[in-house]
Protein backbone atom coordinates (compact mmCIF):
# COMPACT_ATOMS: atom_id res chain seq x y z
CA UNK A 1 0.00 0.00 0.00
CA UNK A 2 1.36 3.00 -0.75
CA UNK A 3 -0.04 6.43 1.19
CA UNK A 4 -1.40 9.25 -0.75
CA UNK A 5 -2.98 10.53 2.62
CA UNK A 6 -1.59 9.67 6.31
CA UNK A 7 -3.92 6.77 7.81
CA UNK A 8 -4.07 8.62 11.10
CA UNK A 9 -5.21 12.34 10.26
CA UNK A 10 -6.08 12.05 6.55
CA UNK A 11 -3.72 14.75 5.78
CA UNK A 12 -2.17 14.15 2.01
CA UNK A 13 1.45 13.07 2.43
CA UNK A 14 4.73 15.04 0.43
CA UNK A 15 7.47 13.27 -0.77
CA UNK A 16 10.34 13.64 1.99
CA UNK A 17 13.46 12.42 1.88
CA UNK A 18 14.74 9.58 4.12
CA UNK A 19 18.47 9.10 3.38
CA UNK A 20 18.63 5.90 1.42
CA UNK A 21 15.25 4.99 0.78
CA UNK A 22 14.83 8.25 -0.79
CA UNK A 23 11.62 10.18 -1.14
CA UNK A 24 8.80 8.34 1.03
CA UNK A 25 4.99 9.87 1.66
CA UNK A 26 5.36 12.11 4.74
CA UNK A 27 2.74 13.15 6.81
CA UNK A 28 3.73 17.04 7.73
CA UNK A 29 0.79 17.13 10.23
CA UNK A 30 1.86 14.01 12.19
CA UNK A 31 5.58 14.38 11.34
CA UNK A 32 5.98 10.66 10.46
CA UNK A 33 7.11 8.54 7.56
CA UNK A 34 4.40 6.57 5.56
CA UNK A 35 6.67 3.38 4.39
CA UNK A 36 5.28 1.38 2.03
CA UNK A 37 2.78 -1.47 3.22
CA UNK A 38 2.34 -4.94 2.37
CA UNK A 39 1.03 -8.47 4.20
CA UNK A 40 2.85 -10.62 5.25
CA UNK A 41 1.73 -14.16 5.09
CA UNK A 42 2.87 -17.60 6.36
CA UNK A 43 2.66 -20.85 4.25
CA UNK A 44 3.50 -24.55 5.54
CA UNK A 45 3.55 -27.97 3.83
CA UNK A 46 2.66 -30.28 6.73
CA UNK A 47 4.97 -33.44 7.00
CA UNK A 48 3.59 -36.63 8.96
CA UNK A 49 6.12 -39.72 10.23
CA UNK A 50 5.76 -41.49 6.84
CA UNK A 51 7.59 -38.70 5.04
CA UNK A 52 4.09 -37.79 3.28
CA UNK A 53 2.92 -34.13 2.44
CA UNK A 54 -0.03 -32.73 3.24
CA UNK A 55 -1.42 -30.36 0.18
CA UNK A 56 -5.03 -28.71 0.08
CA UNK A 57 -7.85 -27.69 -2.38
CA UNK A 58 -9.27 -24.40 -1.18
CA UNK A 59 -12.91 -24.26 -1.68
CA UNK A 60 -12.35 -20.62 -3.39
CA UNK A 61 -9.95 -19.15 -6.08
CA UNK A 62 -7.72 -21.33 -7.80
CA UNK A 63 -8.80 -24.59 -7.35
CA UNK A 64 -6.76 -26.68 -10.38
CA UNK A 65 -4.07 -27.26 -8.70
CA UNK A 66 -2.49 -27.92 -4.75
CA UNK A 67 -1.38 -25.54 -2.43
CA UNK A 68 0.12 -25.48 0.64
CA UNK A 69 -1.69 -24.24 3.91
CA UNK A 70 -1.17 -20.42 3.98
CA UNK A 71 -2.77 -17.49 5.75
CA UNK A 72 -2.12 -13.65 6.76
CA UNK A 73 -0.51 -13.33 9.83
CA UNK A 74 -2.26 -11.20 12.32
CA UNK A 75 -0.86 -7.77 14.49
CA UNK A 76 0.76 -9.03 17.60
CA UNK A 77 1.57 -12.55 16.33
CA UNK A 78 4.80 -14.07 15.01
CA UNK A 79 5.48 -16.03 11.85
CA UNK A 80 5.39 -19.46 13.75
CA UNK A 81 2.15 -18.56 15.83
CA UNK A 82 0.51 -17.89 12.73
CA UNK A 83 1.82 -21.15 10.49
CA UNK A 84 0.56 -23.36 13.66
CA UNK A 85 -2.61 -21.57 13.47
CA UNK A 86 -3.38 -21.39 10.09
CA UNK A 87 -2.68 -25.51 10.02
CA UNK A 88 -4.95 -26.18 13.06
CA UNK A 89 -7.92 -24.12 11.38
CA UNK A 90 -7.65 -25.16 7.43
CA UNK A 91 -6.91 -28.87 8.32
CA UNK A 92 -7.58 -29.45 11.90
CA UNK A 93 -3.76 -30.64 12.66
CA UNK A 94 -1.91 -29.79 15.77
CA UNK A 95 2.04 -29.42 14.91
CA UNK A 96 4.62 -31.47 16.75
CA UNK A 97 7.25 -29.08 14.93
CA UNK A 98 7.90 -26.29 12.75
CA UNK A 99 11.15 -25.12 10.32
CA UNK A 100 11.57 -21.67 9.03
CA UNK A 101 12.90 -22.77 5.26
CA UNK A 102 12.52 -19.24 3.43
CA UNK A 103 10.87 -16.38 2.49
CA UNK A 104 9.46 -15.71 -0.86
CA UNK A 105 7.93 -12.36 -2.72
CA UNK A 106 4.42 -13.26 -4.31
CA UNK A 107 4.97 -10.03 -6.43
CA UNK A 108 0.91 -11.30 -8.39
CA UNK A 109 -0.45 -10.36 -4.47
CA UNK A 110 2.03 -8.15 -3.29
CA UNK A 111 2.56 -10.35 -0.31
CA UNK A 112 5.61 -11.30 1.64
CA UNK A 113 5.63 -15.11 1.74
CA UNK A 114 7.21 -16.88 5.01
CA UNK A 115 7.46 -20.35 4.29
CA UNK A 116 7.31 -23.38 6.76
CA UNK A 117 7.72 -27.31 7.09
CA UNK A 118 5.56 -28.56 9.88
CA UNK A 119 5.46 -31.71 11.53
CA UNK A 120 2.43 -33.24 13.04
CA UNK A 121 1.91 -36.99 14.52
CA UNK A 122 -1.66 -37.32 13.40
CA UNK A 123 -3.12 -38.18 10.07
CA UNK A 124 -6.89 -36.83 10.18
CA UNK A 125 -7.66 -33.84 8.34
CA UNK A 126 -10.80 -31.89 10.26
CA UNK A 127 -10.96 -29.17 7.06
CA UNK A 128 -12.09 -25.99 7.57
CA UNK A 129 -14.84 -24.11 5.15
CA UNK A 130 -11.89 -22.37 3.40
CA UNK A 131 -10.59 -25.74 2.03
CA UNK A 132 -12.44 -28.33 -0.53
CA UNK A 133 -9.84 -30.95 -0.06
CA UNK A 134 -6.85 -32.22 1.81
CA UNK A 135 -4.38 -35.13 1.10
CA UNK A 136 -1.09 -36.78 1.82
CA UNK A 137 0.95 -37.14 -1.01
CA UNK A 138 4.46 -38.90 -1.19
CA UNK A 139 7.45 -35.96 -2.22
CA UNK A 140 7.41 -36.98 -6.01
CA UNK A 141 3.56 -37.12 -6.04
CA UNK A 142 3.29 -33.54 -4.41
CA UNK A 143 5.79 -31.69 -6.47
CA UNK A 144 3.73 -33.18 -9.55
CA UNK A 145 0.49 -32.10 -7.75
CA UNK A 146 1.15 -28.08 -7.41
CA UNK A 147 1.75 -25.31 -9.78
CA UNK A 148 5.23 -25.60 -11.80
CA UNK A 149 7.14 -22.70 -10.97
CA UNK A 150 5.14 -21.44 -8.28
CA UNK A 151 6.40 -20.58 -4.57
CA UNK A 152 4.50 -23.91 -3.28
CA UNK A 153 6.75 -26.08 -5.85
CA UNK A 154 9.79 -24.66 -4.32
CA UNK A 155 8.85 -24.83 -1.12
CA UNK A 156 7.63 -28.89 -1.46
CA UNK A 157 11.26 -29.50 -3.13
CA UNK A 158 12.81 -27.40 0.31
CA UNK A 159 10.81 -29.49 2.15
CA UNK A 160 12.17 -33.03 0.37
CA UNK A 161 15.98 -31.96 -0.20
Amino acid sequence: MHFVYCPDCGTQTVPRQMGDDGAVPYCERCQKPLFDMFSTCVLSVVKNPAGELALIKQSYGQQETYVGVAGYMKPGETAEEAAAREIQEEIGLKISGLHFLFSAWHSSKGQLMLCFCADADAENFALSQEVREAKWFAPAEAAAAVRPGSIIERLVHATTS
